[in-house]
């Protein structure tokens, strides 16, 4: 990340989740920013050991091998060292994504985008964030095949935020280069080129072009993970509840057979699989 005042807040921002990319004239481009407070993160991972800690004073209490006063004294002392985490509040009328400015490298200067991008998904979609070690910004903005304004050649791009005087935070950098032809037929079934063109659709909110996409991506790849998962999100917009969850239970199977030693579940997946088991045993009943 680049240097800026408040160091402590970073921004990230990738195009179709790379860094460096080469995209055809008619390639969808899907920007991906997020903004997380660093600090915040750094105190909530430091804090869990000494939360541990209080933890086995109370299993000791419980257990009656110390007093009460004893447990609240080391309890209390354990407290004071625990680190205070700085919040900073985002917002506005429209929501923090309308902070956020896209800038290119014009020869020697940054200047700001003149082609159009859509704002695709923001998360939270509250008007105020709070930047605490559990909560993140995130972001997609995309920019359409047919936009006239879609630029040409390499173009530099960062992501900037500015809010109020004084307070400004930059991205990464990231490099696209814009080719003028069109995608060569040999190239449009790739999987990856589907699953782009599939999740772009679905982010426009065009459910039928996008499950068309994803169903040849897994055509190509059964066991793809994002094809799977991106099958559950558009079936449940559609309203196919049933559908969805097979998909999201399939992207579970596998994603169990790929990482068996895994040290953490897919929460996301997991999460999505629990909320519609429950959406569907109260249609039942």
């Amino acid at each position: 990340m680049e240097s800026n005042i408040f160091s402590q807040i970073s921004m990230a921002c990738s195009a179709n989740e790379q860094t460096n990319i080469t995209v055809y004239k008619d390639e969808p481009l899907i920007f991906s920013v997020s903004l997380v407070n660093d600090d915040a993160i750094h105190a909530a991972s430091f804090n869990v050991p000494l939360e541990d800690q209080i933890k086995e004073l109370e299993r000791k209490f419980k257990a009656n091998k110390i007093t009460e006063e004893e447990f609240k004294g080391a309890a209390e002392e354990i407290k004071k060292e625990m680190l205070k985490v700085r919040i900073y509040r985002i917002g506005g009328p429209k929501g923090w994504p309308y902070f956020i400015k896209f800038q290119s490298l014009l020869k020697n200067s940054w200047e700001d985008l003149k082609w159009p991008l859509r704002l695709l998904l923001q998360h939270p979609s509250s008007n105020v964030v709070t930047l605490d070690g559990w909560t993140s910004c995130y972001a997609e903005f995309g920019l359409d095949p047919e936009d006239i304004e879609r630029p040409e050649g390499e173009l530099k791009v960062k992501s900037i935020v500015e809010i109020g005087k004084g307070m400004r935070v930059e991205s990464n950098i990231v490099t696209i280069n814009f080719l003028t032809e069109k995608m060569p037929e040999t190239e449009k079934d790739k999987e990856e080129i589907l699953i782009v063109r599939g999740r772009y659709a679905y982010k426009r909110g065009l459910y039928d072009e996008a499950i068309k996409y994803i169903q040849k991506a897994l055509q190509v790849n059964p066991h793809s993970l994002p094809s799977l998962n991106l099958i559950g999100n558009i079936e449940e917009k559609r309203g196919n509840l049933n559908a969805a969850l097979s998909a999201y239970e399939k992207a579970l199977e596998e994603y169990n057979k790929q990482y068996p030693d895994a040290y953490e579940p897919p929460r996301l997946i997991e999460s999505n699989i629990s909320r519609l088991q429950a959406l569907l045993k109260i249609e039942i009943v």
